[in-house]
């Protein structure tokens, strides 16, 4: 009878000892070699692209749905109103942002000619929206962007309000089209920060927008870091985008992710867009890409 006690017991102590062990490697190699947790094996390619994967780069796209009650009920479908490409260097940790006005004119595989935000829509929204929207971005840019991440832009003045507003530098007086913005320096609860991403009337219209919005991101992961030892600050967070955020990356790279950045600078992010010009074709109005332009951005933004 003893015998069999100390077996079950020892058998215990091994189970619990391997258990450990599995956990211990899972965080030396998510933390010593983040790369490895992500498949840039160039099996799986979406993009057109015959350049190879860099194993220790990753592009995410991060992907804002226009999704509101009244576009579901009048149109049944929305789209991707903001589209942002992050590079993370895993190594060197280098963070690059790449915006792609959601006008812009590209072929969308499969269908034909149409604004890039529209890919969402044409693959059927969800999963397969989402994954038209990749190999969309990926032939475009020429890249290979497997990953990506997107949120409800309604969901914008939750999650604003659960880090407790984010300081920011308004640049125009904005009092129109639902914004009731004044010019300067403020703390943007979660409705101001929404009239602030969403207003695009100025001549420059989405181009300026976006650049707003990259400005905007900047302040609002400095404020996330000044929080950081602020367990309530992230516990509002995670219930704020529980069931709001959508994503193909699994919880081990989302692990190495943060850890690859967590003492990165905000402030060093380098931030590009799409350049190009306002475009008409049958009285709608798109943003043609200068494809020459284009490619130098890609050089820096790739490199």
């Amino acid at each position: 009878m003893k015998r069999k006690k100390w077996f079950i017991f020892f058998l215990i102590l091994s189970i619990v000892a391997s258990g450990a062990f599995f956990v211990y490697y899972k965080y030396i190699r998510i933390t010593k070699h983040p790369e490895s947790v992500f498949n840039n094996d160039n099996k799986n390619n979406i993009s057109n692209s015959e350049q190879a994967l860099p194993k220790d780069k990753v592009y995410i796209a991060f992907l804002g749905l226009d999704k509101n009650d009244e576009r579901v009920h009048t149109l049944g479908s929305f789209r991707t109103d903001t589209i942002m490409i992050f590079s993370i260097d895993l190594n060197d940790k280098v963070v690059k942002v790449l915006s792609i006005p959601r006008d812009t004119y590209v072929d969308i595989p499969g269908f034909h000619k149409d604004k890039i935000n529209a890919a969402y829509v044409y693959g059927g929204m969800g999963e397969k929206g989402y994954a038209l929207s990749l190999k969309t971005i990926s032939d475009f840019l020429g890249i290979d962007v497997p990953y990506y991440i997107s949120i409800d832009m309604q969901t914008i003045p939750d999650i604003v309000d659960a880090i407790g507003g984010v300081p920011l530098d308004v640049e125009v007086n904005m009092h129109s089209h639902g914004a009731n913005l004044d010019k300067g320096y403020q703390i943007l609860d979660g409705q101001k920060a929404c009239q602030y991403l969403r207003w695009r009337y100025d001549p420059m219209g989405d181009i300026n927008r976006i650049k707003r919005q990259q400005k905007f991101i900047i302040a609002f992961a400095n404020q996330l870091k000044s929080k950081a030892k602020d367990v309530s600050t992230y516990i509002n967070l995670y219930n704020t985008f529980k069931g709001k955020l959508y994503t193909n990356l699994n919880y081990e790279q989302i692990l190495a992710l943060i850890y690859a950045v967590k003492d990165i600078s905000p402030d060093s992010i380098e931030k590009f867009t799409v350049p190009g010009d306002f475009y008409d074709l049958n009285g709608i109005s798109y943003w043609k890409p200068d494809m020459e332009k284009l490619n130098e951005v890609l050089q820096e933004f790739t490199k």
